[in-house]
């Protein structure tokens, strides 16, 4: 198969990359991340350099047929993540093999730029994708197990009765309600920061909801944020919804409320036709384990695809990247 390689466009991400997405979830599995609006959040809040850092693969009929971002927390991070997404109809070895070379080069540049050594981080393809993941060839090793630390993938079903939210005396619980409010909401978060155009798409989306339970004074005190995939929905005839994120404010625990937040994003899955609801956490994350399984999650049995790192030793005699721009 020909192909080539350019640099998509933010706009594009709607109506060509998503669509890929949906195929290569559709053929694997719609229990796993990276989500729609995961994608989205690491597009728009991970990526410091679009125009570097982003690379979409066309067959020579303009189809989309591979996808690959490589991602930070922050730019001067010494960890970068590659996340790839691959057409399951369509992909081939020498697709892959320009996908790694593409990575590691970049990854060689960054750390070029940063004068610094950095660590590349990438998961080998999806089983349902039935190629050889040349991942060794172009300089990774598998990283060990850790059985104490580890992604855990929960689901609960949502035919089952829920409970209704209980809060404190003087507590509320609303769902955001402006783009004026979105500042003061995301200082409430203890995630790392998310793209203020991001928050902006999420608040207007019907596919997405804040939800904030909201303290005698009038302060936020805890939040969740969920939501689906319509589009997915259709494909695969699976109705799953998200909890994304879920926080309380650290003096403001212990009073019920990420229950009450969490049985609310659990109603308004419901209420907008989800039958299952996921959500991802830590193994240490014990507190919110516990809470999760106290209000119906289980466990889902689904083994983590295996990680590699590539160790990108900074080179000195390289040229730096940003003196070749115009």
């Amino acid at each position: 198969m020909e192909y080539e390689c350019r640099q998509p466009q933010r706009l594009e991400i709607e109506s060509y990359v998503i669509d890929l997405l949906l195929d290569y979830r559709a053929a694997t599995t719609v229990y796993a991340y990276p989500t729609v609006w995961r994608l989205r959040l690491l597009w728009s809040s991970r990526v410091w350099e679009p125009a570097q850092d982003v690379q979409i693969w066309e067959d020579d009929a303009g189809h989309a047929i591979g996808f690959a971002l490589l991602w930070r927390r922050w730019r001067e991070s010494p960890y970068l993540a590659l996340e790839r997404v691959i057409h399951p109809a369509l992909a081939t070895d020498a697709l892959v093999d320009a996908m790694l070379a593409w990575v590691v080069q970049r990854a060689q540049a960054i750390s070029a730029e940063q004068a610094a050594p950095l660590t590349l981080f990438a998961n080998r393809l999806h089983p349902a994708i039935h190629l050889d993941d040349p991942l060794e060839t172009h300089g990774f090793t598998p990283i060990p197990s850790n059985p104490e630390q580890y992604n855990v993938y929960l689901k609960r079903a949502l035919d089952t009765p829920l409970d209704e939210p209980s809060l404190p005396l003087g507590y509320t619980l609303r769902a955001l309600q402006s783009i004026e409010e979105l500042e003061v909401y995301a200082a409430l978060s203890s995630f790392t920061a998310v793209d203020a155009e991001h928050r902006r798409e999420t608040l207007a989306s019907d596919e997405y909801c804040h939800l904030v339970a909201v303290d005698p004074p009038g302060d936020f005190a805890a939040y969740v944020e969920c939501s689906f995939c319509r589009d997915e929905w259709t494909r695969t005839g699976q109705r799953v919804g998200w909890i994304d994120y879920i926080e309380t404010r650290p003096e403001q625990q212990r009073r019920g409320l990420g229950l009450a937040v969490l049985l609310a994003g659990l109603r308004q899955l419901r209420e907008w036709g989800a039958e299952t609801a996921m959500l991802i956490t830590a193994s240490t994350n014990t507190p919110a384990l516990a809470l999760y399984e106290a209000s119906g999650f289980e466990r889902l049995d689904m083994p983590e695809i295996p990680g590699y790192e590539s160790f990108i030793t900074f080179d000195a005699s390289l040229p730096l990247a940003r003196e070749s721009r115009p």
